[in-house]
């Protein structure tokens, strides 16, 4: 065994997978602070990277090894591609091994580098819970209580599965989104997991009034208040009292005096109340005063601003004396919150300013005492204006009336009993966020009581309202009150709440403990388990620093205080709470959790199954519409490759309950083609064939065939074999002579629903953003607004977000930190989560014979209150295969055809798919007019014109235009492997660039969409069952593990090139072949208009995507624009996105000028608000174009213009009600060289 920091290494039988065998004699990473030669080191693997060497020409890695108290940086020398992916293979993150080898300086870094020359693969020992009997822990906070934790619910359920305890709670902050992955991992581990979570409690039940009084408001009443040394009744001492009697409205009596404290005032204290140790040092003490100030009081209720901190302090000083104290009190803080409901702060001077009573010596308990007076006779007007008139009625009036988002908070752990439970905690979940958010969502008592059937209620921490209770020293029978309300109390380490001896809220640890006692003492009074919790919010206690960095982050002032909440063993717990006894400790610490542990069903958070909503005849409908269009396309007698595919997914899709899936995008399809707006479709969905049948993709999956839209010939003999329909030669119908149809682009079904048509089906349309939000709408009418909601999801803490956080933290302590250990550290912060949001245009449906909450609580996105959205409380991933998400995404294309067909008046289904001119736009610029230039030089790819792709969708960027000179793309076919190497990851760089630029291929035939490996494999005679898991297993890599032997043997056996399989090995992620089509289709239809309309074409871009584009630049000449373009270039590091974007739209304008296409300028006749409007083979810029001049400016500028012509800059700015501001920018743009100032006729206008 081998002991360094915190962790324990098992060193007594290394696997060597590296080098040859060596002798393992650690050595600490942290005494590596200088070059050394054979060295050994051992630890975790961490932050692995496999990266090409600058320049090319080889690979370098680089990982770190994490030994339990430091971090270095492990470099190899450069390898080969081979080499690397050899050694990628072998390590990865999370191994733990030793290793011998070099210690040298960074050459770039004050950091020490380490060079291995062999690594052995060893074991790091766990912390384990050794116990005989094991606790349960009911307690524990996920990365999804935001910013707060950092335990994965995998990790929470696994630990627990290893250490055997029969189950673990998951209870986030106010939250349950958590539950999915706990789920997933516990079903995996077989493991039971307890759902709850720690709510926001407000007790909306509760009164201003404790004790019994209900009497007029005219009784007598003594307002009162206290100074003292600090905030704890245990350890500070009381310095002042002062207070008057009040009967009728009047003050009668007062009483006021100093108390000595016998110890020092700390200095603070002193400067909040003004109250020295010499004011006091002759006051009689409080045994004296106590006495004194209670007979002034006798039977009369007193009033207090927060009472329960004065009485707090009068109960410990009378029990210390032996006096009884129960008289009845009044919080006038409550009683404001209910009565003043316009004043957000209700502290006491803020409340004597509302009132207008002037100015006093606040932090004195005389002066408080005769304010609150005031305060309090002006409260009592207000009730009785509204009738309230003594204390009974007020009572009940509050117990109705009381704002739940006005209360204190308190924590309270819920946990789920059995189903009835789960979905009470799911409709208390949604009422939290949906009804009760302020600051954060809280969950009222009256609320609580209504939907308690199924859950288990426990007390929660120090936060929680029993233990609040106790330290604030509330009478017995009110903490046993509060105490009766719960299932179960619960008790925490000392560690938990250490912080409060630290702010002197306690003396001692002493006092923690009896705090503890005390609640056990509750527990045994009243019948109520007592249990002890870790409340986990990490896994281990080496992990407390990733806390401190997230709370540093969030700028708490005491975030790096020591505050050890991690996941405890059973052995750990029992020492923990040794000093309650043996047998106490067991019970509080393993039977009682377990004994709730055993009161909890087996629940799963996400029902199992597919629940779509119903539409009566879905089935039939969809059947009859696919049915009918492939005859009205193929033919009365079908031919065979048509009526099997066609068979077989529909017969796939109605087994398996997805044709009402179809049947709803073809509505929606439907809908928004009534409104003029065309339909994109992406993702996977063009391999179904139905969806072509059905109206919802224009992708045919069909292989490459002729059809004729006259006689319904078809021809799918493809002798060229070329790769998609478009790519076929023109051919003129045998039949009737009509031009025949060419479609098909080879895209097999199993990619879209699994090889057995099993897999739920994910149907993304785009639609127009002027016609998304009334297709969402129109969603809501077909099932229900009650049943339709959008797709919840979560924001987690980002790599970037998290270096910015883990620098600061160690820069404000004057450390630093290798880049090893700093990226060690990041990797534990990040995925923590921070925010939740929104799909951009998912929907979810639930069927109408259940309720949302049987699936999932709501929410407001970024837990607005104010927002009129309610999207999914879980991250709509986990849903994904339970409930109907119908993506209705907002995108630019279908308005840019709208746009293109307005101002050529050609439709774009009308545009030929196999026009070469259209092509050449992706080798060179010739065929839009424009010399080639040297595509090599600078210039020319700062111009983006390198070939003529300029404003064609997924193929314009400099990237993609050198993607495109590499690869020589010369049809559609090839086009939809660029589309596909271009949104894949490792496909295109490293990968077929250099299979391309070696020779060893051209583009028709590299690895270019997920489909194209399936399709390629069968093609090499490998089994079409095998051929589909490999193209499974490479499309979604995304760790680079690496092929499973069994596969790339049977893809050698058909004789598979190496250099395909190698390929293949490289690749995290593919892009469907679908999708694929859907962009290179849309580029072809744009590039049609841009070659054949360009004018069109222009206008139709910069009114759909005008986003920098600068009418005073553009205004200026050509010149002026590749002026911009330059100067914007040479610093496109720091420039800013609003500069990036006037990059983007100068080098349109600049293609736009070198076709000899003007820019007419910004017109007050002519000019559009927003469009860029053809006039006579040029192109008139919009106001929006100015700079300054924004939408609703230029919508009033020319909505006044329609009545009538403006005469005068004056007629000008009153119709159209313009600001002086813009009015200069119209006056220095030469807008208004033709108005006159006024429209006023002078004397010398006459003659």
């Amino acid at each position: 065994m081998c002991t360094i920091g915190s962790a324990v290494f098992d060193i007594s039988a290394p696997e060597y997978i590296i080098g040859d065998p060596f002798e393992i004699e650690p050595q600490s990473i942290s005494s590596l602070r200088s070059a050394r030669k054979r060295v050994c080191i051992v630890g975790e693997v961490c932050s692995f990277k496999c990266e090409e060497a600058r320049g090319g020409g080889g690979m370098f890695i680089t990982f770190g090894i994490f030994d339990g108290n430091a971090t270095i940086e492990v470099r190899t020398r450069r390898l080969e591609a081979e080499d690397a992916q050899e050694i990628s293979d072998t390590i990865s993150n999370g191994m733990i091994v030793a290793a011998v080898g070099d210690v040298r300086p960074d050459k770039n870094s004050p950091d020490m580098l380490f060079y291995y020359s062999a690594i052995a693969k060893i074991k790091r020992l766990p912390r384990e819970d050794t116990a005989e009997e094991k606790r349960v822990e009911l307690h524990l906070h996920t990365n999804m209580s935001a910013m707060d934790a950092l335990i994965s619910p995998a990790d929470a359920v696994n630990t627990a599965k290893r250490w055997g305890h029969k189950a673990v709670a998951v209870t986030d902050h106010a939250n349950v989104q958590g539950f999915p992955e706990a789920m997933i991992a516990a079903e995996k581990a077989e493991m039971k997991v307890i759902y709850g979570l720690e709510a926001y409690f407000v007790n909306d039940s509760a009164s201003p009034l404790f004790g019994e009084w209900d009497r007029a408001f005219s009784d007598e009443v003594v307002v009162f208040d206290i100074e003292t040394t600090g905030l704890s009744v245990v350890t500070c001492k009381i310095t002042e009292i002062g207070a008057v009697k009040i009967r009728d409205g009047k003050v009668v009596d007062r009483y006021s005096t100093f108390v000595n404290p016998e110890c020092h005032i700390p200095e603070e204290i002193t400067e909040l109340t003004s109250i020295t140790d010499d004011m006091v040092k002759d006051a009689p003490t409080v045994r004296e005063v106590l006495p004194e100030f209670l007979a002034f009081v006798g039977d009369d209720l007193l009033v207090a601003h927060n009472a329960g901190f004065d009485t707090g302090f009068i109960r410990y000083v009378a029990k210390e004396q032996g006096i009884e104290f129960d008289s009845p009190y009044l919080d006038t803080v409550a009683l404001s919150r209910y009565v003043n409901t316009d004043l957000k702060v209700h502290k006491l001077d803020a409340v004597a300013k509302y009132f207008g009573l002037g100015d006093f010596n606040h932090h004195r308990a005389v002066d408080d005492a005769e304010m609150l007076g005031l305060i309090y006779l002006k409260m009592l007007e207000k009730l009785e204006k509204f009738g309230i008139e003594d204390y009974g009625r007020l009572v009940s009036e509050i117990h109705a009336n009381t704002d739940p988002l006005t209360l204190k908070t308190y924590h309270m752990i819920i946990l789920v009993k059995n189903l009835t439970g789960l979905k009470n905690l799911y409709k208390l979940v949604s009422l939290s966020y949906l009804k009760y958010y302020r600051r954060v969502p809280r969950i009222p008592k009256s609320e609580l009581d209504k939907l308690r059937e199924g859950l288990i209620i426990g007390s929660a921490c120090e936060a929680g309202e029993l233990f609040s209770a106790i330290v604030d020293n509330r009478s017995d029978s009110d903490i046993e009150d509060i105490a009766s309300y719960y299932d179960y109390l619960e008790i925490q380490p000392i560690g938990n709440n250490h912080f409060m001896v630290d702010e002197g809220r306690v003396p001692d640890e002493e006092a923690l403990r009896d705090y503890n006692r005390r609640i056990v003492a509750i527990g045994e009074k009243l019948g109520k388990p007592v249990v002890a919790t870790s409340d986990a919010h990490f896994l281990d206690p080496e992990d407390e620093i990733y806390r401190h960095i997230l709370l540093a982050g969030m700028k708490f002032k005491d975030a790096d205080k020591s505050c050890p909440i991690y996941f405890h063993t059973t052995d750990e717990m029992l020492r923990e709470f040794a000093y309650l006894g043996e047998k106490k400790a067991h019970e509080v610490v393993i039977d009682n959790p377990n004994a709730i542990n055993d009161m909890v069903e087996e629940v799963r958070p996400i029902p199992k199954g597919s629940f779509p909503p119903h539409l009566d005849g879905a089935e039939e409908e969809l059947t009859e519409k696919c049915w009918t269009r492939a005859h009205n396309m193929y033919g009365d007698e079908l031919p065979e490759i048509v009526s099997s595919r066609l068979e077989r997914e529909l017969g796939s899709i109605i087994k398996n309950g997805f044709a009402v899936l179809y049947v709803i995008a073809e509505k929606l399809v439907h809908f928004s083609e009534s409104q003029g707006y065309l339909v994109g479709s992406r993702g996977s969905v063009g391999s179904s064939f139905v969806a072509t049948m059905a109206g919802i993709s224009e992708v045919n999956p069909l292989p490459p065939h002729y059809y004729c839209p006259k006689c319904r010939y078809s021809d799918f003999s493809n002798p060229d074999k070329v790769g998609s329909g478009f790519d076929m030669p023109t051919r003129n119908c045998p039949v009737c002579g009509e031009k025949l149809a060419q479609d098909g682009q080879d895209i097999p079904f199993e990619t879209f629903l699994g090889f057995y048509g099993e897999k739920s089906p994910d149907i993304d349309l785009n639609f127009s953003g002027e016609v998304q939000g009334r297709v969402h709408k129109f969603t809501e009418e077909l099932f229900g607004s009650e049943n339709v909601f959008r797709a919840g999801t979560l924001g987690t803490l980002a790599d970037k977000t998290a270096y910015g956080f883990v620098a600061k933290y160690f820069e404000s302590k004057g450390e630093s930190v290798c880049r090893a250990e700093a990226d060690r550290i990041i990797s534990h912060c990040v995925g923590v989560k921070r925010t939740t949001g929104q799909h951009p245009g998912g929907i979810i449906v639930v069927p109408r014979e259940k309720e949302v909450y049987d699936f999932t609580p709501i929410q407001h996105p970024a837990d607005d209150p104010k927002s009129d959205i309610i999207t999914t409380h879980f991250a709509f991933s986990y849903l994904h295969d339970t409930i109907l998400k119908l993506d209705e995404l907002g995108h630019d294309i279908p308005t840019k055809y709208k746009f293109l067909e307005k101002y050529s008046g050609i439709s774009v289904m009308d545009v030929a798919m196999n026009d070469r001119t259209v092509y050449e736009l992706f080798a060179t610029t010739e065929s839009i007019g424009i010399p080639q230039m040297d595509v090599t030089d600078k210039e020319t790819k700062m111009l983006g014109l390198m070939i003529g792709t300029l404003g064609l969708p997924e193929m314009g960027t400099s990237f993609i235009q050198q993607v495109l000179v590499d690869a020589k793309p010369k049809n559609f076919a090839d086009l939809m492997q660029i589309s596909g190497l271009t949104h894949g990851t490792d496909v295109w760089l490293g990968n077929a660039q250099d299979l391309i630029k070696n020779g060893i291929c051209d583009i028709s035939h590299v690895v270019g969409t997920r489909d194209g490996i399936m399709l390629d494999l069968i093609r090499y005679g490998v089994d079409k069952n095998l051929s589909f898991k490999i193209m499974e297993m490479v499309r979604k890599n995304k760790k680079g593990k690496p092929i499973p032997e069994e596969m790339v043997a049977a893809m050698r056996e058909k004789e598979v090139p190496e250099w395909y399989i190698d390929s293949l090995r490289k690749i995290k992620y593919m892009f469907p072949k679908a999708h694929a089509a859907a962009y290179v289709m849309s580029a072809i239809r744009l590039g049609w208009y841009k070659v054949h309309q360009p004018v069109a074409f222009y206008c139709a871009i910069l009114t759909v995507a005008p986003e920098g584009f600068d009418a005073t630049v553009v205004a200026r000449g050509r010149r002026a624009v590749v002026d911009t373009m330059r100067d914007i270039n040479a610093r496109w590091n720091d420039a800013t996105q609003k500069e990036k974007d006037l990059f983007g739209a100068m080098q349109f304008a600049n293609e736009c000028m070198l076709r000899n296409i003007k820019f007419l300028p910004v017109s007050l006749e002519h000019s559009h608000a927003k469009e860029f409007l053809p006039e006579d083979g040029n192109i008139r810029m919009p106001f929006m174009s100015l700079p300054g001049v924004g939408e609703n400016a230029a919508l009033a500028i020319m909505n006044a213009r329609e009545d009538e012509p403006y005469f005068s800059v004056e007629d000008l700015q009153l119709r159209a009600k313009l600001n002086k501001s813009v009015i200069e920018i119209l006056r220095t743009n030469g807008v208004l060289d033709r108005l006159s100032e006024t429209a006023q006729i002078s004397m010398f206008d006459l003659f």
